[in-house]
């Protein structure tokens, strides 16, 4: 049994009878321990002192809800886009029968494996902390009463929590709730904005590398017996100094079949020399695609492609891509490849169709290695832009790099920051710190980016509530108990549309 669903059954186990003593006890109740629901609220006043005297400046506090209004939306749009995009993928997690686990879903450092202990932990403490103290401040703000502050706990910690006077809260203005809700979303983007720019900087301003256009291994799916993380500094004796030359030395040099060369490389500033076979490797298998039907297994090595006119050797995926790019769908190709026993076979297959041209159903890598350049790592793990040219890329960026995390980026993955020197202080020294801005500004942003889901019990959900009542109120519906009627309706239909949405993604790509 996988240890996330093992450590879960203890701590469920270990939660029921806290559970059961604390909604029963007197003694619990008044050292501030209640049940809500399934959960434990642990209250205390921690920092409502504080909450009063910043939410006297009401004016400052009235110019950030407006602001926080249009932040919120602008992240209820974009939470909503990464729902619709990847429910649009589904398709293809189910196709590849792929899943990372359950531990991929609980936002607990150390028991996700994309999450480490220590950073972990202070990003989302500090995430949690910002976000209710928003609410707190903007509720003292508009004469709302903090009766206390907390955690919420259920299993494992969910979360920190303010809790407003209730009666307050319903006889302030619609404008007072709106800023309320939305206080939360908005701080913990500011947030990661700030942290983000501080990052950004540092690494910009601070960071330098001997190996700029090196191919380098930041992972791999098959082990050819260099470490990950390795860079490549010459082939063959010859002197390699960028990617393109690597590639164009593998063409020149390579014959039709899987050939192999004595690699020069660095690793953790020590050099080795190893003879390794390079070749178009097959990652990953598309189910029920045309190479997949056609029984070439996974991990082969593919030597040529032939469209009847023409016999291409594969010497890099270059190579491949270049051939499928001239192919047409139902046209049929030979393959000659190596498969993992070392026997090497031909087959015909016939392609599919992809975006106008010939599908053949396999991601391909050299020698299943992801290579990069340390240039290119870097940009890439701070610039979400980095090699977008129109608008639609630059969302589709800003998105993939809020899950940069789960390629192992953060912002660089921490195997490779032994390529990269500091400028100002010990490197070793700086990439701690880059670490704990980092998860902290991406716990920032998840928390607010999710809250924003226009989904009850989410703060989105109760933004997506008094704004439609507003624009009901404004279109000219004065009936206040068929508006809220109406009001209700909508609100719970898009809650349990947003919700059933995101369930299904988890359950697809977690489980």
């Amino acid at each position: 049994m996988n240890v996330a669903y093992i450590v879960l059954l203890i701590l469920f186990v270990i939660y029921v009878p806290i559970y059961l003593y604390v909604r029963k006890s007197e003694k619990a109740h008044n050292a501030g321990f209640v049940t809500w629901g399934p959960t434990i609220m642990i209250k205390t006043r921690w920092g409502l002192k504080m909450m009063d005297r910043v939410g006297k400046h009401r004016r400052l506090w009235n110019a950030f809800g407006a602001f926080s209004l249009v932040v919120s939306f602008l992240l209820m749009v974009t939470i909503i886009a990464i729902l619709v995009i990847d429910i649009s993928l589904l398709p293809n997690v189910i196709a590849s029968g792929t899943s990372m686990g359950i531990e991929y879903a609980l936002a607990i450092p150390g028991l996700n494996p994309m999450l480490p202990l220590v950073y972990g932990i202070i990003g989302l403490v500090i995430a949690m902390v910002v976000h209710e103290l928003a609410h707190g401040i903007q509720s003292r703000a508009n004469d709302v009463k903090v009766e206390s502050s907390g955690i919420l706990y259920g299993v494992v910690p969910l979360g920190a929590f303010v809790e407003p006077d209730e009666a307050d809260v319903e006889k302030s203005s619609r404008k007072a709730k709106l800023h309320l809700y939305a206080a939360g979303i908005t701080t913990n983007f500011v947030m990661a904005v700030v942290l983000f720019t501080i990052m950004f900087a540092s690494i910009s301003g601070f960071v330098t590398t001997d190996y700029d256009n090196n191919p380098a291994i930041y992972a791999e799916s098959y082990d050819i017996g260099v470490p990950v993380s390795s860079i490549f500094t010459m082939v063959d004796g010859t002197p390699i100094d960028d990617y393109t030359e690597f590639v164009n030395y593998l063409r020149v040099n390579g014959t039709p079949g899987l050939d192999s060369y004595n690699m020069t490389y660095v690793y953790k500033n020590e050099t080795f020399v190893k003879e390794v076979a390079l070749g178009v490797y097959i990652n990953t298998l598309v189910k029920d695609s045309p190479v997949f039907k056609s029984d070439i297994p996974l991990g082969s090595y593919l030597l040529t492609m032939s469209d009847g006119t023409q016999t291409v050797s594969l010497e890099v995926p270059e190579d491949f891509t270049s051939f499928m790019s001239g192919t047409t769908p139902g046209e049929t190709i030979t393959v000659c490849y190596q498969d993992p026993n070392g026997d090497v076979k031909t087959v015909d297959v016939v392609l599919g169709e992809k975006d106008g041209k010939g599908f053949f159903g396999a991601s391909v890598s050299l020698s299943g290695m992801s290579l990069t350049t340390p240039t290119i790592l870097l940009d890439s793990g701070i610039n979400p832009f980095y090699g977008r040219e129109s608008l639609s890329d630059y969302a589709m960026g800003v998105i993939a790099y809020i899950g940069a995390p789960f390629q192992g980026f953060s912002p660089v993955p921490e195997s490779c920051v032994w390529w990269y020197d500091c400028t100002i202080m010990d490197a070793d020294a700086f990439w701690i710190i880059i670490y704990i801005i980092y998860w902290t500004f991406w716990l920032n942003l998840v928390l607010g980016v999710s809250n924003a889901l226009p989904a009850v019990p989410f703060d989105g959900g109760f933004l997506f509530r008094d704004g439609v009542d507003w624009l009901l109120e404004k279109g000219g519906m004065c009936d206040v108990e068929k508006r809220q009627n109406l009001v209700t309706v909508l609100t719970n239909f898009t809650s349990y549309a947003m919700l059933i949405a995101m369930l299904l993604v988890l359950v697809v790509i977690v489980l």
